[in-house]
């Protein structure tokens, strides 16, 4: 009889368990898969969304990437210390100055050197679990921009299961915008891609920045010519607003002869101050950000930990950036998207017309931050303003990839064919909302020959329309009086002069 009574115990113990996995299967299924056709896309925006100090309890607020308190008492006075350091070769006095500048609009940021935030500010996914995605389709995952890849990467990949459970799809549309490019590619390298339907990519730096490799291997050169280039380029774009006056303000400065004696006093100051602006500020405020080391590309990656992280407080942090550079960083991208495209629709967006930002000495295609080619995962330019010359031929054999401005060469893409290019798009605008849903409802991957409406080279119009890019134009001459140009030349050189004794 206790034989009996302990064998229906152990029965009945195994059917309850039996029931309530059974049970448990059935409520974790129980959401109805969903044949609407509108396939949920998952987007992951770039450095610059928004962060929230004290996150989840009553003194939550919204904290911006520059903390503008106090600063319009504390900007004039820095500057006046700027150019009296300058004109008195203070050199101490104007890096004090600098960093004052920088801790007071970036300290708020500042992450300790195991890479974890300073202050509590966060930005954690928040998942609306009400959203239609038949009549809004498109979930925003949040993530603090400045930690690290591969910990981001593990949040989103719980995101997309809540979409997906959610929404009753069993794969996703992921779209990422600069270094949402770089959460991906954490992403695939820790969960795969089954669960993706199209990985988009645009404006993306998964393959990283000059800009942040020339700076964090200390290579800081300004250069007027860059600097009236880019003002031009980017207020170019402008339909109107602040951001038109600076293609005549580059225009002015360039014709008049004001840039270069202006970028020279700077660059004199920066010359003498660098080392102690990088050891008080840069290296503190930004240099332990293990995103921003997912920027720095692969062939700067050793010399920046050198030239960046040579005091040994900074080993576990080494250790950090590591597995993320080293797994899934610019060394390794364009193979993980060619793994991921083997098995799922992938489609790139690029963009060009615009030279970096003026603090290295080089003239390339950019969007106005992210390298073209880079962005791309190949393309071959021409370089900033020049196009190739007439008998140029495109380097690999096939479809026509040379742009009709004859800037871009993109049968060096590692994806050619599903590659699309947006001339005079800066990085930071929106509107090509059309190509993206183009892309998006897809059935097949998509080309871009697939529709004459969607080619791969378009323009994007200071008004913000669209348009089938053309061959380039010449370039307009500025002219100013000569007599003018050369007196105002000449007595800012006389400054200059002055100051460098």
């Amino acid at each position: 009889m206790k034989l009996f009574k302990k064998v229906l115990c152990i029965l009945l113990s195994l059917s309850l368990l039996i029931g309530g996995l059974v049970l448990f299967s059935h409520a974790a299924g129980s959401a109805k898969a969903c044949n609407c056709g509108s396939i949920p896309r998952v987007t992951l925006p770039g450095i610059g969304d928004a962060l929230y100090m004290n996150f989840g309890t009553s003194e939550q607020s919204e904290v911006g990437v520059v903390n503008t308190d106090g600063l319009t008492e504390q900007i004039l006075p820095i500057i006046k210390n700027v150019i009296s350091a300058a004109a008195t070769r203070s050199w101490d006095k104007g890096a004090d100055a600098l960093s004052a500048l920088a801790n007071g609009m970036f300290a708020h940021l500042q992450v300790d050197e195991y890479g974890k935030s300073v202050m509590p500010i966060s930005n954690p996914p928040v998942f609306n679990k009400d959203q239609d995605h038949r009549e809004s389709p498109s979930y925003k995952f949040r993530y603090d921009w400045r930690l690290d890849p591969m910990e981001i990467a593990v949040e989103l990949n719980e995101f997309i299961k809540q979409v997906m459970a959610s929404t009753g799809h069993k794969k996703v549309i992921l779209t990422s915008h600069s270094e949402g490019g770089l959460i991906c590619m954490a992403y695939f390298a820790q969960f795969g891609h089954s669960a993706i339907e199209h990985f988009i990519p645009e404006f993306s730096a998964h393959n990283g920045l000059n800009m942040i490799g020339e700076l964090f291997t200390g290579n800081v050169q300004l250069d007027a010519a860059q600097l009236t280039a880019y003002l031009r380029a980017f207020g170019g774009t402008s339909d109107g607003g602040f951001q038109a006056i600076l293609a005549p303000l580059s225009d002015m400065l360039d014709v008049s002869g004001l840039a270069r004696p202006l970028i020279s006093a700077v660059g004199l100051l920066l010359e003498n101050v660098q080392d102690k602006v990088f050891a008080d500020t840069l290296i503190p405020l930004f240099g332990q950000w293990p995103a921003l080391w997912g920027f720095v590309p692969d062939e700067y990656y050793e010399d920046a930990k050198v030239f960046m992280l040579s005091d040994p407080k900074y080993a576990d942090f080494i250790k950090l950036i590591d597995n993320f550079h080293y797994k899934a960083g610019p060394g390794t991208a364009d193979k993980i998207i060619a793994r991921v495209n083997k098995a799922t629709k992938v489609s790139i967006i690029a963009a060009y017309g615009f030279p970096p930002i003026p603090v290295v000495a080089q003239f390339y295609d950019t969007d106005a931050l992210i390298d073209t080619a880079r962005a791309s995962s190949g393309a071959t330019t021409a370089g900033y303003g020049k196009t190739f010359p007439e008998n140029y031929k495109q380097k690999v054999a096939g479809h026509d990839h040379i742009s009709p401005d004859r800037r871009i060469d993109a049968s060096t893409c590692l994806l050619p064919d599903q590659t699309w290019f947006i001339k005079d798009h800066p990085h930071f605008s929106f509107e090509h909302h059309e190509l993206l849903d183009f892309l998006a409802s897809s059935k097949k991957q998509p080309t871009v020959f697939t529709d004459k409406n969607f080619p791969q080279f378009t323009t994007r119009l200071p008004d913000k329309t669209f348009v089938p890019t053309v061959a380039q134009a010449p370039a307009a001459e500025v002219t100013l009086l000569t007599s003018a140009r050369e007196l105002l030349s000449g007595g800012w050189k006389l400054i200059v002069d002055s100051i460098r004794g």
